[in-house]
């Protein structure tokens, strides 16, 4: 069966299933719904665990003779398998597939697995343990309703909040859920009487946005110019050497003016992406797109210019500000072209 990761609790109250498949890009949210199932393994008796990595040469035949292999410490057991990938591979795909058409009885299964495909979720592996158990996709939360998941889950632990104060901690946190959730811990602890305001939002939640510079280079492609000065001030201010960021952003725009060059040549987006080396990811290539299509060739090659001077700069060669020759490219790569004075 199909399960949303908020229907894991509900059902585990009334039922534990021989096999579950937990997948998603959302790391936090995976462990959490991963958790459930540990607990609820563990109040029918499962004390016996057993966790196995697949990594490179991994050997399925493990799983059948982990079949033919009663517990020797308890009446249940948790067999846990970490998937990182999404792909148990051919021989991993027929190891799971023949499991699922003999479960053990003392034995649940655990999956936790990184985002599986459209394509490897109609497999046979896939399909025969949505039969005898269930498979739950969790989905990343996006900005638009991270609010939403913070007012949810701070209701959930007693706390009074409006929609006002969760879209304030939101602001604060800016898509780190692992930093939203021990901003909410914290609070859960510094209200005494379970109310939120927001004073004390404002005075405890630490600015915990991602400012990584590769998260600035995210910000740049998909065009989000009124952010870009506000994640470099505070890059700069966490210390953060020019150099280091620079060779982020010299890499990441390479990348980019590499792909409108190839672009330019004739070749299809969906080739270019492929190409690449790391490949541009699904869930990146909407934002590479709009990239790629806000410039033409031309306007790419001058960012290779610029990229030089901020060189030049950082290394003490050219008598300018760094800072604000790096800001003024990201923003004109973003599409502004009111620049910084330097």
């Amino acid at each position: 069966m199909r399960l949303k990761a908020e229907q894991i609790a509900g059902h585990l109250q009334q039922n534990l299933l021989p096999a579950y498949l937990i997948f998603g890009d959302e790391q936090m949210l995976v462990e959490e719904a991963s958790d459930l199932v540990r607990q609820q393994a563990r109040t029918v008796g499962a004390i016996d665990r057993q966790v196995w990595h697949v990594e490179g040469r991994f050997d399925w035949s493990q799983l059948q003779w982990q079949e033919q292999t009663l517990s020797l410490f308890a009446s249940q057991r948790l067999l846990e398998i970490r998937l990182p990938s999404g792909s148990p591979g051919k021989e991993g795909g027929e190891a799971l597939r023949k499991y699922a058409a003999n479960p053990p009885q003392d034995t649940t299964l655990l999956i936790i697995s990184g985002k599986i495909d459209a394509r490897s979720q109609k497999s046979k592996w896939f399909s025969e343990l949505d039969r005898i158990g269930a498979t739950i996709p969790v989905w990343p939360v996006d900005l638009a309703n991270l609010p939403r998941w913070i007012l949810q889950r701070m209701q959930q632990r007693g706390l009074n909040v409006n929609q006002q104060v969760a879209g304030l901690i939101a602001e604060r946190v800016e898509g780190n859920l692992f930093a939203a959730a021990q901003e909410i811990e914290k609070l859960q602890l510094l209200s005494l009487d379970g109310e939120i305001d927001e004073q004390l939002v404002l005075t405890s939640v630490a600015d915990n946005a991602r400012f990584e510079a590769f998260g600035l280079m995210d910000t740049v492609f998909s065009g989000q110019v009124v952010k870009i000065p506000r994640m470099i001030t505070r890059l700069r201010a966490e210390g953060l050497e020019i150099l280091s960021l620079f060779s982020a952003v010299s890499w990441s725009l390479h990348r980019a003016i590499d792909m409108a060059s190839q672009l330019e040549q004739g070749q299809r987006m969906e080739q270019v992406f492929a190409a690449q080396k790391p490949p541009v990811w699904q869930k990146s290539q909407a934002m590479m797109r709009q990239a790629l299509m806000r410039h033409d060739h031309r306007q790419w090659q001058t960012f290779l210019q610029q990229m030089t001077l901020v060189d030049q700069a950082a290394k003490g060669s050219l008598p300018r500000c760094p800072w604000t020759l790096l800001e003024n490219l990201c923003m004109q790569v973003a599409g502004k072209n009111e620049l910084v004075t330097v």
